[in-house]
């Protein structure tokens, strides 16, 4: 069978968003394509490919995710699993901001009705209920503090609330559901954002993004108006939040855990890898001992794996802070015939697109 590569040169393996925004660009294809997708790496330091039974273009690419742009997002920002995201926020003292962060038996009532949906019509709301909420680790309400477990009270009265992905970064009043609105209305707003986000990043004055992105913090020095600002990428986060549905959330009970992330050093770690992968097979990937362990360059070689990198959660006054710059902790394998980029050289108009690695 016939396979066609498209090289997306925005999405580069060796930055957090741009990972994200490729993962999050193989499952929105696998759910309209007739035969599964596949992603690979052009190499370290390198963009992502997507290998698909048709060819695409970057522009119908670009027309195909924006298919999946929800209706009305202020109502419900998943078109994909319609409900996850419109939830009411919980009521009483104490009650999070996050209507993802709901009352434990709540949660658990709704995971159940989920898991048999999936027994019963194949459906996907439990894979992404679970993507975005953990079920398996809670906490009492009020400040979710990111940056270390939290054990819960001896108190049994106290209402414990589930937590949610730690991916997402929540500053001030900024929920998952907000996030993922404002990401999705700024598409709708511009089509032209998607296509950007899979070949020349713009960045956009005011918008924060969902804290994927180091670059989004624009200093005054850096922008004309000479004010600090934001300057986040809306497609590449609106793709970058559905990637979220390839890390598995696990816990025990007060202990959150979640694949590619360190709850000890609060940092986001992931590999890039040269042999086509389709959903589940990255999966499998991500939750490999020696993705997690880096220490035996003869394992990762086996698995086709050309890079490991590592972000770390930053920290703002008011909150979490964007994912630092990804860092490699892995070298490149003498062995590798693949073609790779110079990550210190841009190739595009992106001055913050690109992170220099040692």
């Amino acid at each position: 069978m016939t396979r066609h590569s498209l090289e997306l040169p925005a999405l580069y393996g060796s930055s957090p968003l741009g990972f994200l925004a490729a993962l999050g660009t193989l499952h929105l294809t696998h759910h309209m394509l007739d035969q599964a997708p596949q992603l690979s790496w052009a190499g370290p330091d390198a963009p992502a490919i997507l290998h698909t039974h048709q060819p695409l273009t970057h522009d119908s690419l670009a027309d195909l995710l924006a298919t999946q742009l929800p209706i009305q997002p202020e109502k419900d920002a998943l078109a994909l699993a319609p409900g996850i995201l419109d939830q009411p926020r919980s009521s009483g003292p104490g009650a999070p901001n996050d209507p993802l962060r709901m009352p434990l038996p709540e949660a658990l009532a709704h995971l159940r009705a989920h898991a048999q949906a999936e027994r019963d019509h194949n459906d996907n709301h439990a894979h992404w209920f679970t993507s975005l909420i953990n079920t398996l680790s809670a906490s009492p309400g009020k400040t979710e503090d990111t940056t270390a477990p939290k054990r819960t009270t001896k108190d049994s009265s106290q209402a414990l609330y589930t937590r949610t992905t730690p991916l997402f970064g929540r500053t001030g009043r900024m929920t998952l559901p907000s996030s993922w609105a404002t990401a999705a209305q700024h598409c709708i707003n511009n089509p032209n954002h998607l296509h950007a986000a899979l070949t020349n990043w713009k960045r956009v004055d005011g918008y924060a993004g969902a804290n994927l992105d180091h670059s989004s913090l624009g200093d005054a020095h850096m922008v004309s108006h000479g004010k600090p600002t934001q300057q986040g990428v809306p497609g590449a986060t609106w793709l970058a939040l559905h990637g979220f549905a390839a890390i598995r959330l696990i816990g025990n009970t007060n202990h959150p855990q979640a694949t590619s992330w360190n709850t000890t050093t609060n940092a986001f770690t992931w590999p890039t890898w040269h042999p086509p992968l389709t959903t589940t097979a990255l999966t499998t990937l991500l939750e490999h001992s020696a993705i997690r362990t880096p220490s035996k360059p003869a394992v990762l070689e086996n698995l086709g794996v050309t890079a490991i990198y590592t972000a770390q959660r930053t920290r703002l006054l008011q909150g979490d802070g964007p994912l630092s710059p990804g860092q490699r902790v892995t070298h490149r394998s003498r062995n590798h015939r693949h073609p790779t980029r110079c990550a210190t050289t841009p190739k595009r108009n992106d001055r913050n697109a690109y992170t220099m690695h040692p």
